[in-house]
């Protein structure tokens, strides 16, 4: 996940306020699945912590993960290629959780407004 926007961003100082913003979001994100468990659609049984968070259904770490970097990067460019590539590949994402049955639509929606969020902090407090 870190190669595209590496390739993009470069050893820069934007790259590695991102790497900062989702070691925020993974912290994040497990506190919520810690203290608000929820089902995934497809329920998994977990025996310890890790597996916990990792079996949380909401918010959906990936979504969070893939707006948090692919809203780095578009904020970072001025190609609308670019841009338009970013965008679909957020969405594609989103649906893709809830076609394989990873995430309710709320998770989802969650993941993307935690990204949202940790980004916009990223941009404005760094």
């Amino acid at each position: 996940m870190l190669l595209v926007p590496f390739i993009f961003l470069g050893a820069s100082r934007t790259f590695y306020i991102l790497l900062i913003a989702l070691l925020i979001n993974e912290i994040v994100a497990s506190v919520i699945k810690i203290i608000f468990p929820k089902k995934r659609p497809t329920s998994q049984a977990y025996t310890n912590l890790i597996e916990k968070i990792d079996t949380g259904s909401f918010p959906s770490l990936h979504v969070s993960r893939i707006t948090l970097v692919y809203l780095t990067l578009v904020s970072n460019t001025s190609s609308i290629s670019i841009k338009i590539v970013c965008v679909s590949v957020v969405i594609l994402v989103i649906l893709s959780r809830i076609k394989l049955k990873k995430h309710y639509w709320i998770d989802v929606l969650g993941g993307f407004v935690l990204g949202l969020l940790i980004w916009g902090i990223s941009q404005y407090f760094f």
